[in-house]
């Protein structure tokens, strides 16, 4: 009895199992069957379900039954709705991007470095001893206060820039006055002043400070390049066009160099 018993319950499980695994399957078929895909093109498209059913219950009951059977429904086109269903309730991945770290930005420093002149603008080269001065007590004897202060023998102010021309002491005689050299590690230079103790092959190069004279020059012997020889003056439009020459072509230019001055 006991055994009959068992074996009864363990039917109605296996039963009871098939039946929601049977209605489970009519589900999903009968969603599926809600969309029917042609291919076309190798497009699938949906046709729709023909479901136009009286409303009267004469018309319903003359209306033969139909089963899911009736409606043609390839096994393609089943899996392809299977899939696709799957796809769609799936959850996608959501892509974070990555955020943008702004780089280190490096300045770069707009001025050049002035260039050595051309041989063909080279009029002759003279070894030199080459000193540092100042505009100061140290150098003239002269202080800040001092009207005559940071003004060379020609007339004209002190000025040192590297990118274009700087103001020197020479000899006369052996630089006149407005003659261009350039000075290998200084740069250009022109002869704006002179020394009492400037004489013969021996120049004076200009710097703002004594610590820079130390630090950036000391004292050098050193082969200079004459590329234009003076004429006895030195003035402050000529310093200004050679400044400005040299800061557009990082050298002195022919065109400068032919015309008088």
């Amino acid at each position: 009895m006991k055994k009959q018993y068992t074996m009864t319950t363990k039917l109605l499980r296996v039963l009871i199992s098939s039946c929601a695994v049977s209605i489970g399957l009519i589900l999903t078929w009968n969603q599926a069957g809600a969309y029917t895909f042609e291919e076309e093109s190798a497009v699938l498209h949906v046709d729709k379900r023909q479901s136009v059913l009286s409303t009267t219950a004469e018309h319903i009951g003359n209306q033969p039954e139909r089963s899911i059977h009736d409606y043609e429904y390839s096994d393609q086109a089943q899996v392809t709705t299977m899939v696709y269903m799957a796809l769609l309730w799936s959850p996608q991945p959501i892509v974070i991007p990555k955020p943008e770290v702004p780089g280190k930005q490096v300045v770069l420093d707009p001025s050049m470095p002035v260039m050595a002149p051309r041989s063909e603008q080279v009029l002759g080269t003279q070894k030199v001893t080459a000193t540092g001065y100042t505009a100061g007590v140290e150098s003239t004897g002269k202080g800040p206060k001092h009207p005559q202060y940071g003004i060379t023998y020609s007339g004209v102010k002190v000025r040192r820039d590297k990118e274009t021309v700087s103001t020197i002491a020479a000899d006369p005689k052996l630089f006149p006055l407005g003659s261009i050299l350039y000075i290998p590690g200084y740069g250009y230079g022109i002869v704006a002043d002179t020394g009492s103790a400037i004489k013969g092959n021996k120049i004076d190069l200009y710097f703002p400070t004594t610590k820079q004279v130390y630090k950036e020059w000391g004292k050098k012997d050193v082969e200079v390049q004459v590329i234009k020889q003076g004429d006895g003056k030195c003035t402050e439009k000529m310093l200004d066009e050679l400044s400005e020459a040299i800061d557009v072509y990082k050298s002195v230019p022919d065109s400068w160099l032919d015309k008088a001055v």
